[in-house]
């Protein structure tokens, strides 16, 4: 995953430097996947998550962060195991969710931040 600017077709992955910029540039509604590297239940999650960032292009960010690089922010959210889906809207935390889940369900989770 790299980090990427306001090219939102794919996740933009953020570390503790960029994380707080990143949070309140897309602070209208995001969902942000706290992910490692080594979690096999991660990497099944990084194709829904990918595909979110481009169907909610413009009006809804999809951040991610690697919890080994960026403790950090993991810490501020509070997650304890990955994968974990933060979802915020107006800056403020909605709902926070960890394990697999169907592309379809996290859709449904951005849906009710818009």
């Amino acid at each position: 995953m790299q980090e990427r600017g306001d090219n939102m077709d794919t996740k933009l992955t953020v570390t503790d430097a960029s994380f707080d910029a990143a949070f309140e540039k897309y602070k209208k509604a995001e969902m942000v996947m706290f992910f490692a590297t080594w979690c096999p239940h991660c990497h099944r999650m990084i194709p829904a998550a990918d595909k979110l960032a481009k169907d909610y292009k413009g009006k809804a960010a999809v951040l991610a962060v690697d919890v080994d690089q960026s403790p950090d922010s993991s810490r501020k959210f509070g997650v304890s195991g990955v994968p974990t889906f933060v979802f915020v809207k107006d800056g403020k935390v909605q709902e926070t969710i960890s394990g697999e889940y169907p592309e379809e369900e996290l859709r449904k989770k951005l849906n009710a931040l818009l």
